[in-house]
This record gives structure tokens, sequence and C-alpha cells, in this order.
């Protein structure tokens, strides 16, 4: 991404703001490596998200990825920015207007970009819709692990449900029978439109 952003030759805090991105995997690994509980890696995530000040040069790292992905990459991004497509304004002002700046919501072109630039998988659900094609996907690409739920206007989380005792018993013996492990995992799939995958 840092030669691609230095090709675009703009001027901006990508150096600074990586740091921060680079700083939050490395504690994020940390956390993931100790022993402690699910629970308390949660909390530390929790407390760490919890102020825009510590958490406001990643989201600025997150939102110049997404501009400096779809400027390189215009010809996959351009027919879906109206905006850009009917030659309103051009690509990159669209990016410094509507990608870059803090606290503007993020649309579903720039969700595939992030997902395409970080290379992670995203599943996605809507109100209005219900099913929603993933993100990111393909052969050859695990299943998403992330689900974000689109309201109409936002995207926000969704947190899978941490299992109760007797379910996890329940699933981890049925992990014991490699006849029932296929029949389960078809149960488990999530049911989808015809010709979407």
């Amino acid at each position: 991404m840092s030669v691609q952003h230095a090709n675009l030759g703009w001027n901006s805090e990508f150096s600074r703001t990586s740091r921060a991105f680079e700083e939050l995997i490395e504690k994020v690994m940390r956390w993931k490596g100790t022993e402690s509980t699910s629970s308390c890696r949660k909390e530390e995530l929790l407390q760490f998200f919890s102020t825009y000040e510590k958490t406001q040069d990643i989201f600025a790292f997150l939102r110049l990825l997404v501009a400096i992905h779809i400027c390189s990459h215009s010809e996959e991004y351009v027919p879906h920015i109206p905006e850009v497509d009917e030659g309103n304004c051009s690509l990159e002002v669209w990016c410094f207007e509507q990608v870059i700046p803090a606290r503007v919501d993020a649309d579903h072109v720039m969700l595939v970009a992030l997902a395409t630039a970080l290379e992670v998988p995203l599943r996605t659900e809507s109100f209005q819709q219900g099913y929603a094609r993933d993100i990111y996907t393909g052969p050859g690409f695990p299943r998403p692990n992330v689900t974000l739920l689109y309201t109409g206007n936002h995207y926000n989380i969704i947190y899978p449900r941490a299992p109760s005792a007797e379910s996890s018993s329940h699933q981890a013996s049925k992990r014991e029978d490699p006849a029932d492990q296929s029949s389960s995992h078809q149960a488990s799939q999530r049911e989808e439109p015809a010709g979407q995958s």
C-alpha cells in the first residue's frame, strides 16, 4: 500500500497512521498470545476502542487505505460510484470528500475496497433485504468470520453469541463422530438464494 500511496503522490499522514495500525495489530497478537480468558481479551479490546482519541489514527489509516485502493484500482470502482462515473467529479476528489474524512458513513463500495485491500472476507446482512452477498469471497477463500449488518444507512458489526456450556459439550460430542460431522456441517451451512455464493 505504501508504494501505491507514493504512486498517487498524495500529501497525507500515511506513515504515522500506518504505524498506529501496526501497533494495534501487535497489541491484538499479544492479547491473543496471553493465557487470559476470551472475555478478558474482549474487555481489553473494548477498553482500547473506548475513546476516539486512542483510535483516531487507526480509523484515519483505514480510510486512507480504502481511498488508495480505490484510486489504484479505478477501473474496478468507477462504474459503482455514480458521481464519478457520470463525470460530476474525479475519483480522487470523491475519495477526498467521501472516503478520507472522519465520521463519514462508509458505503458498500468502501467496504469492498477495505475487505479487498486487507484480504478479509466479510459477510453482510441487511434489514431491508435479508441476505446480502458476501464481500471478497470466492474459491479458495475462507468463509467470512466477520458479519456486518446493514441498517439502511450504516453498517454494524454483529458479534456471534457465545455458546452455552451445554451447547459446547453437545457440539464437542458431535465432532467425535465423523459420520455426524458431515450432517452437522450441512445443517449449519447458511441457506443462500440460488445462484449466489
